[in-house]
């Protein structure tokens, strides 16, 4: 004779199984998507499963015909190992720290058994052992040993853990498949541990009724522990749940139960009984028939409480173990199972107990088999609901079948009798006869069946199919995590009726459903409008305002099928549509479509939505997912008032272009002033400097109508602050441009550099014959310009530079020329005919009132009848600036000069230099020595050439290698670039020394088109060139 005593411990694992009543298929390969197996469906002609979206419960194929069929078992039917599916196996193996089963969801470790270490009362308690009261304080006597608690098993699933500690010792268990038997824990008293997936069992096995007086049963305690969940207890149905920080349930533990051996295991007819395991022999506990259940048996609640410290205290009912009409073993029950594919028992004898999974009802191991109807044996009235997970795989899908399938075992008799199918709530630890024996819960009848199986051999255990389309079609258009279904005989007074399913293992219960895969619904993340920003479905909506709205819906479809999405747009007050159309969407799956501005009407809101539709028809739910609002914005096209600014540091130049900046180049502040626009409507000030791009952003703090900004030109000279104001609907005001002048820090000029810092600079006559500069940026881009000449101060009169006739002066700059200060000085031969060096100051401007005019020797051309002039360093290394010029066909060189006077004029060449112009003389090729390049329109196959120099005996270069191609270092001239370089095309060039910061001289052009376009230079031919300005260059007269 015995009695058991189970205690189990299972945990809520995520979705990760194949179907049940199927044989999964484990494939180590590559993991196929949906996309890949419903292409190899398509070709082979047979399904394939989709790897990449196997869970526990759960396996899709991919059909020939293009749809898919899931299976969503009510169990785990499998469980990853590493990195590979493997089917449940529960057989335990040795690993450190004890006994776990090969393959489970969830990590379940059984201790390998502690000892207490020899001596008196009061002893250290081996490691593994912690003390404790055994009993109740008044229980223990004075004179026994120190009671421990010791960690009997321990369950780590998603990341928490929970720890079940035995009060007392525990001896090296003896195993057996998944079983685990601690022998003689206490006199006459046995503990089996059996693994489950995600959990397990616990039986304390009392083996006569002596043993049934040993203390410990008088209250039962057993130590809950984890870092992280909580554990709490239901009053009503004393069953007790494990929770997470939110609020849920991670494990649960139904009512404590106990009953007696007087019962007998219903089995089909001709069925042989069950063998006693090998290890039974030696260990008589394991064979047990009470170790699996039986009908028939006496059977009583336990008492459990929870204590602060979370000590589980299960209080036996005496009355059933004193009885005389109790047959040992009797089963005392407090067990926990996973909250995540479940099901549950419910039974009238014990309405207000709480059968999860199965636990508690005959057995330590949990009854395996579902009951429905009534059962003359035991007077007992049985239903039954399972759990199934719901994967988003199907949510908004087209159902074309699905299918519950449920093994059925047992029925009183091979005469068909009929079952219903519920759609019911969801179920949890807690339910119960009691709580769920309402109409609410069984209002919804979906489906029946008249069944007669597992009687004996003439109507053998089968599988069952019932049509549940209506519910898994209700549930995937809604799009709910899960599929609670119940079962219940028609007639609950009358045995014929009665029947068990098989509801545990590979064999229970499934959902078997043929669909075809819908694409998923948008989401609000995934709804945009540009402006406005993300979906908003209450109110404050975002605002749009005047301005073209893009609108941008990511589809999403998993298995690759997805076609179009459709937009739809309408005036919310009336719901009149402004856009009702598919969009194709691009190879990332988003559609994008704008829609004008003059689509919507000031001061209304407007609503949206999309639905995603694959290539097969069928459709997603209505976006956003998750609600049942559209997207919404409001239409505002109220203007921003244009901003204006203030800044000591960085003034405007005024009238006279008198006023620079506070300090020398270097970061300084302006402040924006965005008054006129109501504070409350701001979205943002957007700025940026010397470029119209607005890429810098400010937000005023809540209440003020100013924000101060941190400015660094990089420019010496002119800079531009561009500065609009951007309400909340997008709308812009009308920019603000503030120009101001940035001194220049101090040093010498470099070559090209007229502003003083250190970046060449373009000087141009404009339409008025008046001079600009240009700075360069360090990209050599141009960004802004300012008057380039004063007259003592005062700006020079307009037209200066050309006469009434219209000629204009030629001009060029390099360095310094007079009077050796440091800062680039300006040569021009001007409307009058002569030739003049105007000195710089430094800050990028030329004094008309002190040029200085420079004299030719005789024989030299006179100035008048230059065509052109290009000013560079000494070239033939005389240690003075040179000119090149030409004059008509001839090209000439000026050296010498002295501060007023050119001491020598070359003629270099007598012809062809009509349709040619000078870009530079500089080293180009990285030599070290000067070269010419020059634009030739007589060969227009050639239209730049370059001719190298060869070294000169006082350095730089020698002059005639420049005069003629003949004596250049390569004997002709090289071609730099080929055709389209002619001067229709590109009205003015001129050559830079480098701007782009590789050491090689660049070249800036005119295009016909009135844009100004910058080319690198390259050493043996011209680089990439770009736009850098838009100004009208067209109507410029000339540069230098």
């Amino acid at each position: 004779m015995a009695v058991a005593v189970p205690v189990g411990l299972s945990l809520t694992e995520e979705d990760n199984t194949p179907p049940a009543g199927a044989t999964p298929e484990f494939d180590a390969g590559a993991p196929v998507t949906a996309t890949e197996a419903r292409l190899r469906a398509a070709k082979s002609g047979k399904n394939v499963e989709v790897t990449t979206e196997a869970t526990a419960n759960t396996t899709t194929w991919a059909q020939p015909g293009g749809t898919f069929k899931l299976r969503v078992s009510s169990q785990a039917t499998r469980a990853k190992v590493g990195n590979t599916w493997k089917p449940i196996d529960t057989t335990l193996q040795r690993v450190a720290g004890g006994f776990e089963p090969k393959a489970v969801n969830g990590r379940l470790v059984f201790s390998a058994g502690t000892k207490a270490q020899p001596g008196s009362g009061g002893e250290r308690a081996s490691r593994g052992l912690s003390r404790v009261a055994l009993l109740r304080p008044t229980a223990v006597k004075a004179d026994g040993p120190a009671p421990v608690w010791s960690e009997l098993v321990r369950l780590t699933t998603d990341g928490h853990d929970i720890v079940v500690s035995w009060p007392g010792p525990l001896p090296e268990p003896v195993t057996s498949g998944p079983r685990a038997l601690y022998e003689n824990v206490r006199p006459g008293i046995d503990l089996v541990m059996t693994a489950q997936d995600s959990g397990y069992t616990h039986a304390l096995v009392v083996k006569n009724k002596q043993a049934a007086s040993d203390p410990l049963l008088g209250q039962l305690n057993y130590r809950l522990s984890s870092p992280d969940l909580t554990f709490h207890l239901d009053e009503e149905s004393r069953s007790v749940s494990a929770r997470d920080a939110q609020g849920v349930e991670i494990a649960g533990s139904p009512t404590p139960f106990m009953w007696d051996s007087a019962g007998k295991a219903a089995v089909t007819q001709g069925e042989p009984e069950a063998q006693p395991v090998p290890e039974a022999k030696d260990h008589p506990t394991l064979a047990l028939s009470g170790l699996n259940g039986a009908e028939g048996n006496h059977a009583k609640p336990a008492v459990a409480t929870l204590s602060a410290d979370n000590v589980l205290t299960v209080t036996p009912n005496a009355r059933l173990l004193d009885d005389a009409d109790t047959v040992y073993p009797v089963f005392i029950d407090p067990s926990f199972k996973g909250k995540k594919q479940n099901w549950s028992a419910f039974y009238k004898t014990a309405s207000t107990t709480s059968f999860w999974n199965g636990q508690n009802y005959n057995s330590g191991s949990g009854t395996p088999e579902a009951r429905v109807g009534y059962e003359s044996t035991t007077g007992g009235t049985s239903r039954a609901a399972f759990i199934f997970d719901f994967s988003s795989q199907i949510h908004h899908s087209t159902i074309s079948s699905a299918k519950l399938r449920i093994l059925q075992t047992y029925s009183w008799g091979c005469t068909a009798r009929p079952f219903d199918v519920y759609l019911t709530p969801l179920i949890n630890t807690s339910s119960t006869w009691k709580n769920t024996d309402t109409a609410a819960f069984w209002n919804k009848r979906i489906a029946s069946a008249t069944t007669g199986h597992g009687y004996n051999s003439s109507c053998p255990d089968a599988w069952v199919g019932i049509d549940v389309k209506s519910a898994v079609e209700e549930g995937a258009r809604a799009g709910w995590p899960n599929l609670t279904l119940g079962v219940r005989s028609p007639n609950e007074s009358d045995p014929n009726f009665w029947k068990k399913f098989l509801a545990n293992g590979e064999s229970a219960p499934y959902l078997e459903i043929d669909y075809r895969k819908a694409p998923d619904e948008p989401t609000k993340a995934g709804m945009n409008t540009v402006p406005g920003g993300a979906c908003v479905t209450d109110a404050p909506f975002n605002k749009v305002g005047k301005s073209d709205v893009r609108f941008d819906v990511q589809g999403r479809d998993g298995d690759g099928n997805l076609k179009q999405i459709q937009l739809k747009i309408w005036r919310a007050s009336d719901n009149k549509s402004v856009f009702d159309q598919w969009v194709w969407p691009d190879s990332s799956g988003v559609a994008h479509t704008t829609i004008p501005w003059e689509s919507f009407g000031a001061n209304t809101t407007y609503s949206w939505s999309a639905t995603a539709g694959d290539h097969d028809g069928a459709l997603s739910g209505v976006g956003p997912a998750g609600t049942d609002k559209p997207c919404s914005f409001l239409v505002d096209h109220t203007q921003p008032v244009k901003p204006t600014i203030r800044s000591e540091d960085f003034p405007a130049p005024g009238p006279d272009g008198a006023e620079w900046s506070k300090n020398t180049l270097g970061p300084g502040k302006i402040t924006v002033i965005a008054g006129g626009t109501n504070l409350a409507d701001i979205r943002e000030i957007q700025w940026s400097l010397n470029r119209s791009t607005y890429d810098k952003k400010a937000v005023p703090a809540a209440g003020q109508d100013s924000v101060t900004v941190d400015v660094n030109p990089d420019n010496a000279g002119p800079n531009l602050f561009y500065v609009r104001v951007v309400n909340k609907a997008g709308n812009l005001s009308d920019p603000f441009i503030h120009t101001f002048y940035v001194r220049p820090r101090p040093g010498v000029d470099t070559a090209g550099d007229v502003t003083g810092d250190s970046k060449a600079d373009i000087l141009a006559i404009d339409t008025a014959g008046d001079l600009r500069v240009y700075p360069a940026d360090a990209t050599g881009d141009i960004d802004a310009w300012m008057p380039a000449a004063t007259d003592g101060g005062k700006p020079a009169p307009s037209g200066y530079w050309k006469d009434a006739g219209g000629k204009t002066a030629l001009i060029a700059h390099s360095n310094d020329w007079y009077p050796g200060d440091g800062i680039t000085d300006l040569i021009a031969r001007m409307p009058d005919g002569k030739l003049y060096v105007y000195q710089g100051d430094g800050n990028g401007r030329f004094d008309i009132s002190r040029r200085t005019e420079i004299l030719l020797p005789a024989g030299a051309p006179d100035p008048a009848t230059l065509s052109q002039i290009v000013v560079v360093p000494d070239i033939d290394g005389d240690k003075t600036e040179d000119i090149f010029a030409t004059v008509g066909d001839t090209f000439w060189i000026l050296t010498g000069y002295s501060g007023a006077t050119i001491t020598e004029a070359r003629q270099l060449s007598a012809t062809s230099w009509t349709k040619r112009d000078i870009i530079d003389i500089r080293d180009i090729t990285g030599d070290g020595i000067p070269d010419l390049l020059f634009r030739d329109d007589s060969t227009p196959e050639r239209g730049l050439a370059l001719r190298r120099g060869k070294p000169g005996s006082n350095g730089g270069a020698d002059i005639n290698s420049l005069a003629l191609a003949v004596n250049s270092a390569d004997g002709k001239d090289l071609t730099y670039a080929t055709t389209g370089w002619d001067s229709t095309t590109w009205p003015l060039v001129r050559g830079t020394p480098d701007v782009t910061g590789d050491g090689i001289p660049d070249l800036y052009l005119t295009r016909n088109d009135g844009n100004l376009h910058l080319y690198r230079g390259g050493r043996d031919t011209i680089g990439i060139g770009s736009r850098v300005d838009e100004d009208d260059w067209a109507t410029t007269r000339t540069i230098g």
